[in-house]
């Protein structure tokens, strides 16, 4: 960069956001010089590319910002924030108003979500770490002079601390009090520690009972009509999921109800103390997740039985460590073409549960005999004497059953 004597203060004006009162108003004059002009117009194309940048590196590397039903939240205050930090520089009359509502609702989230301050820090260390260095190649690119680095780096620092001050605000706003049977369904579902459910539930007017069955419903809220709750029956919603609890006898007739009115599959758990209420939400939506991904199937009624599914429940309680074990035992067939690995597989599957006779799996599979004779062949050349062994063919049904499905579904699309 070009080094030159240090100039007026008010040459850069234009660069840099004044304190702002609290509603982050930002008024600058006089208006911008070349300098600023020209790095706005190379700013103004990067904007939304950055916000995007941001935010992906806070979702991703901060914990507490890692719901995804945050992310949205978080784009909309970085787009905002990098957008009202540019019209500023460009000498626009601006007024940060929507700005520090986004932050201070992003605050208050974290903190009636109960966690720390450290999140909120590290966001904005993130945030201020990847704008500088934007930042520092545009100066770069456009040749600045040291001393409108200089002052960009302080317009920087300042806003960012402006935008950390109204989420911290935000942050220590108190929350209203909340109506007391939301409070128990957050409760019961694990959103929201407590010590004492008989209590909460007594203030919510709630006829406690020592175990509760859990309906999940997934999609789009259910008519109230069908999700009403009773004395003995809570409802609400919680990751784009509507979620019944209560006891067996009034929970059942409900989910029959809702899976016939909605064409929608409705897990319904087994009876849990009212403790593991949470647990049981947490299979339910686990049971969804096996229907979508072909493993199970709803019976007659559109309900997925859990208690008829808790093999399976426990076979795939960890998709991302099953489908990795699943991929090492079946990893001879991964070399193959897709289509020929879907082939072989289906063969496999087939063979393994009975060890019928060719002819018997090609009837089965609806394919000529001499096809299946050629892929057995293939088969045991691959796996060799572990289709002998028991244990072995016990954990090569399991992977079969499992990823078969998944490998149909990537073929079909």
């Amino acid at each position: 960069m070009t080094s030159t004597t240090r100039p007026n203060r008010d040459t850069f004006t234009g660069l840099i956001p004044r304190r702002p009162h609290p509603t982050l108003r930002i008024n600058l004059s006089p208006p911008p010089n070349a300098i600023a002009r020209e790095i706005v117009v190379a700013c103004r194309p990067r904007a939304r590319r950055l916000s995007n940048r941001i935010a992906g590196r806070i979702c991703h590397e901060v914990a507490a910002f890692g719901d995804p039903r945050v992310h949205d939240l978080i784009e909309e205050a970085l787009g905002e924030a990098v957008a009202l930090f540019i019209d500023a520089m460009a000498g626009a009359p601006v007024r940060g108003t929507t700005v520090a509502d986004i932050y201070q609702r992003l605050g208050n989230r974290e903190g009636r979500a109960g966690h720390n301050l450290d999140a909120m820090r590290a966001a904005h260390h993130i945030a201020t770490q990847e704008s500088w260095r934007e930042l520092s190649k545009i100066a770069e690119e456009l040749d600045l002079p040291v001393a409108a680095v200089g002052y960009l780096a302080e317009a920087l620092l300042d806003y960012q601390h402006q935008l950390l001050e109204h989420a911290m605000r935000g942050f220590a706003e108190p929350a209203p009090p909340a109506d007391p049977r939301f409070q128990l369904f957050a409760s019961l579902i694990g959103a929201v520690p407590t010590t004492d459910l008989a209590a909460l539930a007594e203030r919510a007017g709630w006829t406690t009972t020592d175990r509760v069955a859990v309906a999940v419903v997934p999609g789009e809220p259910v008519s109230a009509d069908l999700t009403a709750p009773t004395a003995r029956l809570i409802t609400g919603r919680s990751e784009d999921a509507t979620i019944l609890i209560g006891p067996a006898s009034e929970l059942h007739p409900r989910a029959t109800a809702i899976a016939a009115a909605t064409d929608r599959p409705v897990a319904v758990t087994w009876e849990v103390r009212l403790a593991d209420t949470h647990h049981a939400v947490r299979w339910g939506q686990r049971a969804l997740a096996l229907v979508a991904e072909q493993v199970i199937r709803p019976a007659e009624d559109g309900v997925v039985w859990c208690a008829q599914h808790q093999s399976e429940l426990c076979l795939y309680a960890d998709p991302k460590l099953r489908r990795f074990a699943d991929e090492q035992l079946l990893a001879p067939l991964l070399d193959e073409t897709p289509k020929r690995r879907l082939a072989l597989a289906e063969t496999m599957l087939v063979w393994l549960r009975t060890r019928p006779s060719a002819p018997a799996v090609a009837e089965l599979l609806a394919v000529h005999e001499q096809t299946v004779r050629h892929r057995l062949k293939r088969i045991k050349e691959l796996f060799g004497d572990r289709l002998s062994d028991p244990a072995e063919t016990v954990g090569l049904l399991a992977a079969l059953e499992s990823t078969t499905p998944r490998w149909r579904r990537e073929i079909a699309c």
